[in-house]
């Protein structure tokens, strides 16, 4: 496992230390500071369950023992959560793992700088120093139980081991007057340890003080007589009697001082001669090395990411000083390096000079240094590494001089940065490098990219197949396409999944899928041995910066199909330039998937099935409280954005979510027209049905009918009525728990609407009335006055045109609606056809000139409504005789509604038209009109579709 942030500090060469940021984490009591001692001393490493028992108890433990481990991994888990370290802390099979670098926890550096002890006298001593130097106090000290105490013990004596090995080194130098001090305090600490006493002897021996150092072995060898009952050892008594015979053996190093500083600088401060020279020279017989690891037989799919990939390594130029660099860039577990050695194993012929593999450990562990990785590849080149230099400029060197002119394939796994990747890279045309990453690291100039997805279906299947006996595959399709989609074309979640089966005799494929099928255990099941999909997405989330870490966990709360930066904003509450920087940097690392909207908008991101489940599960470990806040947050943004979107597609739409309201948290999306109106609404369409059930679960808010309110003019023009009506019918469940008469009108106003549309006008008027009753007891006029126009229109609809003429006078002369000039014009045109159908053609005429005078009145078009008023004139001119005129207001009124993708509309008034050629005997117009109009309603749950494809048949028939 990994870290998430650079400005953690956590210790146990001392004082338990736990910091984010500086400040002091609030572990909040014994058993939690227990649990996180026992994860520091295992850090990187799963700690199980029964050993973190013996820490917190010494005698075993209470019945509860596993509980109250767990209760305290979870207080854990909150108190680094609440300072800023949300995820360190992972579930592994058996246990618990945290993982942090050298730079983040002491005894991690003090291991590596143990490590580092080698080489000249210098740097051994420069290495041990910086290893003392990562202590501050005993270990662990304050903590108590026998378990940690022990632990305590052996890191203390190591210390002391350490320390002697370093003043042995600096005596070795020639420094005893610089450590005379150092070890009487460790002497003082450690007075029964006599390899120290015969250090202390010979530093005061050699900085003159003779007959101090006599003292000192008097004094310890009466200690040791006192306590133990012992005389000195013979080591220590040799030095005692070199001293008194001033024995030439004893005297310092003959190295003069300067000398001895100098070989004990930082390899990168100094450069020895011996070193420069070595990175001039090339070992004399090249060796050529075959590190890549095997491939896989069973590797399935990817042919034309597999074709692409040999034509990069095959398009080099060998006359360049740049190697081809190939990234493969995708999520955990999508099959990276399967995929880059596949390709690598392919083209060995094409680099007869060898092939160098390391795994850079970029996502996953401590990352590993560009030097150690270079010396590793100058090993394996050949170089001894006596000639390997310490400066890791002159090792780069080196390492070119050695890749000169030859043809070298570099597979460079599980890089984290291009920082990491630069110094790794050939300066020779001849060779090429292929680097997987879970980044698409922007920064590597001149690498061609290649994305590694999922696989489609029938490749998911394939793999499938290859584990599994066909047998089992071939008498369970259905359970097999169940898996295949619980595993979401993710290749280790396949190939987990088919091991799993494969290994387990009595299941059949239904059995694993029904295991799979449990969201909160799907991960659990992904798990086989050393290999498991929870596992492989927690290397990248605890790779990420606090606030990222927070938007992952967060954002996986919505279960809509996807985000934008404004949705993001609004969900987080953070600035929009924030949303927009975290969303991209979880898509570098493919915890975020980037993709375009259905209008071919773009910054659009969506979670993979599994990597939500993983997020759902890190928000309940880590931000559980959050969640519910910022889903509600994200349906309030989608009332007030469709809102919004709603009165650029319609200026008279009345505003519900007003801003004293509540203000729009994120801000609105840059919507600026009808077009852009339209587009968004496309693209969010899915979110926007997500939004309405959302808002619906809990306590009921008037966000759930305002926002079905705002979304019915984007939906009446999709024409799916069914939708319409379930959204509407949730908002007025909502507006009816809130008691709210406003609401309720609105909502049964729409639903009345799909009914109609559904072609049920029993129950459209039914609904209608009472929304007329909701709406008078609301006291808004508004909703009034629009109620009763609608009723109307159901009236004409049900051919009760006197009604409908009635109503839709009511209406107009209704003050209020002068205030809305569209709807006004809209009635009039209603209540004019009305007077059509009744054949009172004058009083037709009167409310069409009304309409139109409203129309040329208005400050801007109305084009909706100019649309219907249109189809209007030209059902009347046909009634009265004047059929090239009925003609062309047929036709500029479905040109218009095409424009408006009014498509239900569109198709009423070209049917109309292709009646008038039918009857004026033009059949091929008739024709033109009427599949036109069959085309419109293509997909769409329209009665007229049916009628129209019955008029072409006859017509076929007859002509």
């Amino acid at each position: 496992m990994g870290t998430r942030q650079a400005d953690v500090g956590m210790g146990v060469l001392g004082p338990l230390r736990a910091e984010v940021a500086g400040r002091e984490v609030a572990l909040g009591g014994p058993r939690v500071a227990k649990v996180l001692a026992a994860l520091l001393l295992d850090a990187g490493r799963t700690v199980p369950m029964d050993r973190l028992v013996d820490v917190m108890w010494d005698d075993g433990g209470p019945a509860t023992a596993v509980r109250q481990v767990q209760d305290a991994v979870s207080g854990l888990r909150r108190a680094l959560a609440e300072a800023g370290a949300p995820g360190l802390v992972v579930t592994q099979h058996g246990g618990y793992q945290l993982g942090l670098t050298e730079r983040q926890l002491d005894l991690l550096a003090f291991e590596r700088a143990r490590r580092d002890a080698r080489g000249t006298p210098g740097d051994t001593v420069a290495a041990l120093r910086r290893a003392l130097a990562c202590w501050r106090g005993p270990a662990l000290a304050g903590l108590t139980g026998a378990a940690l105490r022990a632990e305590a013990e052996r890191l203390d004596a190591l210390r002391v081991a350490v320390h002697k090995q370093c003043l042995e080194g600096e005596l070795a130098l020639g420094r005893h007057q610089e450590v005379v001090g150092e070890l009487a305090a460790l002497h003082a600490g450690q007075p029964l340890d006599e390899r120290v006493a015969e250090l202390r002897l010979l530093a005061l021996y050699r900085s003159g003080r003779r007959g101090e150092a006599l003292e000192v072995y008097q004094q310890v060898r009466r200690r040791l007589a006192e306590e133990l009952g012992v005389d000195p050892a013979p080591e220590l008594q040799r030095t005692h009697q070199g001293i008194l015979i001033a024995d030439p053996a004893l005297a310092a190093p003959e190295a003069d001082a300067a000398a001895a500083s100098a070989a004990s600088r930082p390899a990168a401060a100094s450069k020895p001669a011996a070193a420069s020279k070595t990175a001039a020279a090339a070992p004399a017989e090249p060796v050529v090395p075959r590190q890549l690891r095997p491939g896989l037989r069973d590797f399935t799919g990817r042919q034309v990411l597999v074709a692409r990939l040999r034509e990069a390594l095959a398009d080099r130029d060998e006359s360049s000083g740049a190697a081809t660099v190939a990234v493969l860039a995708g999520p955990g577990g999508a099959g990276k390096t399967s995929l880059a050695l596949h390709v690598a194993h392919q083209a060995v012929d094409r680099f007869p000079d060898g092939q160098l593999q390391a795994d850079l450990r970029g996502f996953g562990g401590s990352p590993a240094e560009p030097g150690e990785v270079l010396s590793r590849f100058l090993r394996g080149l050949g170089v001894p590494q006596r000639r390997i230099p310490e400066d890791v400029e002159e090792r780069e060197s080196l390492y070119q001089t050695t890749l000169a002119g030859r043809r070298i394939l570099l597979l460079l796994d599980n890089a984290r940065d291009a920082a990491q990747v630069r110094p790794l890279l050939p300066a020779s045309g001849g060779c090429a490098v292929l680097v997987t990453s879970r980044s698409t690291l922007p920064g590597l100039d001149g690498a061609r990219r290649f994305p590694v997805g999922v696989l489609p279906q029938d490749e998911a299947a394939r793999l499938f197949g290859r584990i599994v006996d066909s047998a089992s595959v071939e008498a369970e399709p259905e359970a097999v396409t169940e898996v295949l989609r619980l595993c979401a074309g993710l290749p280790l979640a396949i190939r987990i999944a088919a091991s799993r089966l494969a290994c387990q005799p009595g299941w059949k494929v239904a059995t694993l899928a029904a295991r799979l099928r449990g969201q909160g255990s799907r991960l659990d099941e992904l798990h086989v041995e050393d290999r498991a999909v929870r596992g492989c997405f927690a290397v990248g989330y605890d790779a990420l910066e606090p606030a990222a870490a927070r938007a992952f966990a967060v954002m996986s709360a919505w279960d809509g199909p996807d985000f934008t930066p404004e949705s993001a904003a609004a969900m987080l509450r953070v600035p929009l330039a924030e949303a927009r920087r975290l969303l991209e940097a979880l898509a570098r690392t493919h915890l975020l998937e980037a993709r375009r909207g259905e209008s071919g908008s773009a910054e659009r991101y969506t979670f993979h099935d599994l990597v939500r489940v993983y997020a759902q599960e890190c928000a309940r470990e880590s931000f559980a409280a959050e969640c519910g806040p910022a889903a509600e947050r994200l349906a309030a943004w989608y009332a007030h954005a469709t809102d919004h979107a709603s009165n650029l597609l319609h200026r008279e739409h009345t505003l519900l979510c007003a801003q004293e309201d509540r203000p729009c948290p994120g801000g609105l999306p840059g919507f600026t027209d009808r077009g852009s109106s339209l587009a968004w609404y496309q693209d969010e369409r899915a979110n926007l049905n997500e939004a309405v059930l959302l808002s619906a679960q809990g306590e009921p808010t008037p966000v759930t009918w305002r926002l079905a309110s705002a979304m019915h003019i984007f939906a009446v023009q999709s024409g799916n009525w069914r939708s319409i009506r379930s959204v509407n019918l949730i908002g007025l469940a909502s507006a009816r728990r809130l008691g709210d008469h406003r609401g309720q009108a609105w909502m049964l106003l729409g639903i009345s609407i799909s009914y109609i549309g559904m072609g049920d006008l029993v129950l459209a008027e039914r609904r209608a009335l009472e929304a007329l009753e909701q709406a008078e007891l609301s006291g808004d006029r508004n909703a009034h006055t629009t109620t009763m126009a609608h009723v109307g229109l159901v009236m004409h609809h049900r051919g009760r045109y006197e009604e409908a003429a009635h109503w839709h006078g009511l209406a107009v002369a209704d003050g209020r609606m002068a205030e809305k000039p569209g709807l006004l014009a809209a009635t009039l045109n209603n209540r004019g056809y009305a007077f059509h159908a009744l054949e009172r053609y004058a009083e037709a005429a009167e409310c069409y000139d009304a309409a139109l005078a409203v129309l040329q009145a208005s400050p801007e078009p109305i084009p909706y409504v100019e649309a219907g008023l249109l189809d209007s004139l030209g059902q009347t001119r046909l009634r009265l005789g004047r059929t090239e005129e009925a003609v062309l207001a047929f036709r500029q009124s479905a040109t218009l509604r095409a424009e408006l993708r009014d498509l239900d509309g569109q198709a009423a008034t070209l049917d109309r038209l292709g009646d008038l050629h039918a009857t004026s005997a033009r059949p091929d117009a008739a024709r033109a009109a009427w599949t036109e109009a069959l085309t419109a309603l293509h997909g769409r749950d329209n009665p007229l579709a049916p009628t129209l494809e019955a008029k072409l048949a006859d017509l076929g028939a007859r002509h």
